[in-house]
């Protein structure tokens, strides 16, 4: 089974495997006549799924891209544990890597969210695999000059909710939303375990900035991301791009899905980023 995405580029799904077992992916493929250019690891972030980078698969895969979106541990469609103690940085950064490898050839890493902590720490642990990091409306950490909740707060309401409190929590803002669109999101939330959502909020609890070792690791980064301020306000990303030495671009008048929002600028940046660092090896 294959999504025609337009212009011969397609989004196929396809099983990869993890720490905890199946994992859930997408891929694209430069069409037929277009000149292959490199290849690019996508991960959502908390809450999310491959399927928040469908808009951009097709694009980054009509300018020359392998392409490769992928549910996180315990996320939608993947399997995972029932116990939090299995969604360490160290696991989903482990279930990357192990990604990485079966990819084969060095990666653009692009992480959204919390999806830009596990590929940060990707990174830390084998710098060597990846060509760039690009953190897509990810910031420094979960606990400072962040418009979120304290999230061992919010792990507590989720262990006594489930996965409908934290739906209950999203819906509100989703009312704009074509009706289809809100049910797949519904759908998705109450299919990803709530040991994956507890235990990712207790990891949050712990990320660091990693600045120094992601200056260490010389890996080229860009931080992209939007100026409403809806999690982190643009001076923290601004601030984080200038310690990290990384690139900036920023998308007025956006949120916290510039994949969403603005697809088809997110793969024109992408894709300049990426000629950029290759031009340089």
């Amino acid at each position: 089974m294959s999504y025609a995405t337009g212009n011969t580029a397609e989004i196929v799904p396809f099983d990869l495997r993890g720490g905890a077992g199946r994992l859930s992916a997408w891929r694209s493929a430069p069409p037929d006549g277009v000149e292959v250019r490199g290849t690019a690891l996508l991960v959502p972030g908390f809450t999310g799924s491959k399927e928040d980078f469908e808009a951009m698969l097709s694009r980054l895969a009509r300018a020359g891209f392998h392409c490769v979106a992928y549910d996180q541990r315990g996320q939608w469609e993947s399997d995972g544990s029932d116990d939090p103690a299995d969604y360490t940085l160290r696991d989903f950064a482990g279930d990357l890597l192990g990604v990485a490898e079966r990819i084969g050839a060095p990666v653009h890493l692009v992480g959204h969210s919390f999806g830009g902590y596990v590929s940060r720490a990707a990174v830390l642990a084998d710098p060597g695999r990846f060509r760039s990091l690009t953190l897509l409306a990810s910031g420094p950490t979960s606990v400072r000059d962040i418009a979120f909740p304290p999230p061992r707060s919010v792990a507590q309401m989720v262990e006594a909710g489930g996965q409908q409190s934290i739906w209950e929590q999203m819906s509100s803002a989703m009312s704009a939303l074509p009706d289809a669109k809100r049910d797949f999101l519904h759908r998705r939330i109450m299919a990803t375990k709530k040991a994956n959502l507890v235990g990712i909020l207790h990891t949050m609890e712990t990320v660091d900035d990693d600045i120094a070792g992601l200056r260490a690791a010389a890996v080229p980064i860009l931080i992209a991301y939007g100026d409403t301020g809806d999690l982190w306000e643009p001076a923290v990303h601004e601030r984080y791009a200038d310690d990290l030495g990384a690139r900036r671009v920023v998308y007025p008048g956006v949120g916290h899905l510039p994949n969403e929002e603005r697809p088809e600028q997110v793969c024109a940046d992408l894709t300049a980023f990426w000629a950029e660092v290759d031009s340089r090896r």
